[in-house]
């Protein structure tokens, strides 16, 4: 399985068998009037042929569809389901607060997407204190984590304890970051998975997003 940080919290997954998953595709040409701070407006589009698309939320930065390419199904959270091979199914959580809007975010769907044998779980934009029992059994098991990298972050990987944590939104390593034992900074967009090569402890890697505005 390969996994490819494409910007921000939007992946591409494909599995051994070439099925293609695009995780949360993100809107590469907004120009809001006073816009937040993060990625730039002129980030190349998604541009991606997908057979599956991944919605955890309908934030327009988190739902864009129109620059995937194809016909693909989409997956937005509910009962789970399992398309062309690959399982999916969802854990409900908070949104976390963001100093652009205050106020409440809403709700956001914590996917979890299993592929070639290795389970992973998108958090989305997640953002509680921590999580309560009943959405840790509804998570269970998971093997690689991607995660948003803020203040919750470490209660977070104390409870679902991953083999793997992918940070997302997250430019360069911070201090907890970097005091965690199995920490890599890749300099690289994309990583390959097998279930038979995961680590025994946790690993956290920092990839490099590839749609990089020029």
């Amino acid at each position: 399985m390969k996994l490819e940080l494409l910007d921000g919290c939007t992946f591409l997954i494909i599995s051994d068998e070439g099925v293609r998953i695009i995780v949360d595709p993100y809107m590469h040409n907004y120009i809001p009037e006073n816009p937040p701070p993060g990625p730039e407006s002129n980030r190349p589009p998604v541009a991606e042929f997908a057979d599956i698309v991944t919605i955890s939320h309908a934030h327009f930065n988190y739902s864009y569809v129109y620059t995937v390419k194809g016909v693909p199904q989409l997956y937005s959270g509910g009962a789970p389901a399992e398309i062309k091979g690959v399982k999916f199914t969802s854990a409900v959580g908070w949104h976390y607060d963001t100093e652009y809007e205050s106020g409440p975010q809403g709700l956001v769907n914590m996917i979890g997407i299993e592929v070639d044998g290795i389970r992973m779980r998108h958090m989305g934009d997640y953002g509680q204190k921590e999580l309560l029992d009943e959405q840790l059994q509804q998570i269970g098991k998971v093997d690689i984590l991607m995660t948003r990298w803020l203040d919750w972050t470490p209660k977070l990987l104390e409870q679902i304890k991953p083999k793997v944590v992918i940070p997302m939104h997250a430019e360069k390593p911070d201090a907890f970051m970097n005091s965690l034992k199995g920490f890599t900074q890749m300099n690289a967009s994309d990583i390959e998975f097998e279930v038979s090569t995961l680590p025994k402890e946790m690993k956290c890697i920092l990839l490099k997003p590839s749609r990089i505005a020029p």
